[in-house]
């Protein structure tokens, strides 16, 4: 067996990547399965970079935000055209980061804040969301055009280890994601403007009373979310070695099937959530006739998921009335 294995990562040609792979490695089932499992993983942690934002915004503000997908697509599209300007790789991904985190920033000083203010209920700010993302995904395909594009053009290397093969870009886009999503637990559990987040996320009044700036708390919120979103749609982008305008739109459903699966407004729940969800949708074309049968399957287990357990894996029971 070749200790390394060259293969180019080409988005379209996913399944039969994998089953490549799995010829080259004995050719049967189990380690067709092993690779889908492998692919889930990171899949999964590359959705849930991108939906740990969505799952705060939500649990300080109780908005279900439509747009977030385009925010995944900004970062790609920002990484993009600092590539296109001569920038290396990590330097163009870096300005992505910062060019979300403002543009999470500007989102709030303009109008989200603006709404609350006024008391917009948040059923009407998603209907907002829903417009704003409409808007959004248009001025991205002005910006990007209709074509698909790439943030790198180099052929990867994958290397085998028994059953399963891996390219060196992923296993960086792996360790990123869970030092990323390690940093925002941490950020969470042990600092003080992590906690004055939780304590605005169980209970604005309260946490108001007790001397938090509420709109402070949210403002870092959405510069934080917007970060984090940039950074899943780079490395969305590397790991499917393509994007498009549209890419954070196609992803968006399985962003609320994880941070709902996980438990709304609970940010650990959307890493659970997402792995779940990325484990599930990449395992299960292994067993169906077409992969574009894996989203069915996906929102099918959400459904009985949230039949035996309403308030998600992670979520807390209400009591109503």
């Amino acid at each position: 067996m070749a200790a390394i294995t060259v293969i180019s990562a080409v988005p379209a040609q996913a399944s039969q990547l994998a089953t490549e792979v799995a010829d080259t490695a004995g050719g049967t089932e189990t380690n067709l399965l092993l690779q889908n499992l492998l692919n889930g993983i990171t899949f999964g942690l590359l959705l849930a970079l991108a939906s740990v934002g969505l799952s705060l915004i939500y649990a300080t503000t109780g908005l279900s935000n439509f747009a977030h997908g385009e925010q995944v697509t900004f970062g790609a599209a920002a990484a993009f055209a600092a590539v296109t300007a001569g920038a290396p790789i990590l330097l163009a991904a870096v300005f992505a980061v910062l060019a979300g985190g403002a543009s999470g920033w500007l989102q709030d000083t303009v109008l989200w804040s603006q709404l609350r203010k006024r008391r917009i209920a948040p059923m009407q700010q998603m209907i907002v969301s829903i417009g704003l993302a409409l808007a959004a995904v248009n001025l991205l395909q002005i910006w990007m055009g209709a074509q698909r594009v790439r943030l790198s053009t180099s052929i990867e290397v994958r290397y085998e280890f028994g059953p399963v093969s891996i390219g060196p870009q992923t296993m960086i886009s792996m360790a990123v994601c869970i030092v990323a999503l390690g940093a925002v637990g941490f950020f969470l559990q042990r600092t003080r403007l992590g906690r004055a987040t939780r304590a605005v996320s169980d209970n604005p009044a309260l946490a108001s009373a007790t001397g938090i700036s509420v709109n402070r708390v949210i403002r870092i919120v959405w510069i934080m979310s917007g970060s984090l979103a940039a950074l899943g749609g780079v490395l969305l982008a590397l790991y499917e070695n393509t994007s498009d305008f549209s890419a954070g739109a196609r992803i968006l459903l399985l962003m609320f099937a994880a941070v709902t699966l996980g438990g709304l407004g609970h940010p650990f729940g959307a890493l659970v959530g997402s792995l779940v969800v990325g484990i599930v949708a990449e395992v299960s074309t292994v067993f169906l006739p077409t992969p574009d049968l894996k989203y069915a399957i996906v929102m099918g287990m959400l459904i009985l998921t949230l039949l035996v357990r309403p308030q998600g894996l992670l979520g807390r029971k209400e009591r109503v009335g």
